[in-house]
């Protein structure tokens, strides 16, 4: 019970993936333009793994996620269900805007490349206006080709540490923002 829990609030990150606009990744959001081949990376697996969300390719988007997302789902299988259940639930027309910002650090270890990306989501549900930055901790283990992420956001539940036990202590991981306005 506490892994699809833990994997409800991950998803919760990933909800505005749902935007009902037909953009790109992006969806409109400023970010800078990469400095390298490696960010050039992080933007494409981070703009195919929100494409895929809003196309409702659930085996992509699963591809994108971070491997300890799965073992704590039981598998590959067990987190598209638990996906596709839970977003039967929310309206298609509630989110509004979901994309990776900016990139705000990469790091290199001994095992891997590390990043941290901006996302950003606007929601408007059932009169309310909700505007949210979260942080994705990124991981390629291919010398920064290929990208898995995670949201890092500290939700109580669980912390980054926790479903990446060798997360570097350089990463520095920013305060969740979050906006809510009562539209009248």
């Amino acid at each position: 019970m506490m892994n699809r829990l833990i994997l409800l609030v991950f998803l919760f990150s990933f909800l505005a993936c749902k935007s009902n606009d037909g953009s790109n990744g992006n969806d409109g959001i400023k970010r800078n333009k990469a400095a390298n081949d490696i960010e050039e990376n992080i933007y494409r697996s981070a703009d195919s793994m929100m494409t895929a969300f809003k196309r409702q390719d659930w085996q992509t988007f699963a591809s994108y996620n971070h491997p300890a997302m799965m073992r704590m789902m039981g598998g590959a299988e067990n987190f598209v269900f638990f996906i596709k259940e839970q977003m039967k639930h929310i309206p298609d027309t509630a989110i509004k805007v979901m994309a990776a910002g900016n990139i705000l650090q990469v790091v290199k270890t001994e095992t891997d490349h590390q990043c941290v990306l901006e996302q950003h989501m606007h929601m408007l549900l059932e009169g309310i206006n909700i505007n949210t930055t979260t942080y994705l901790v990124g991981e390629s283990v291919d010398e920064g080709k290929n990208w898995t992420f995670f949201d890092a956001s500290s939700n109580g539940l669980v912390t980054p540490k926790d479903i990446k036990p060798n997360l570097s202590n350089e990463l520095n991981i920013p305060a969740q923002k979050k906006e809510v306005k009562q539209l009248q």
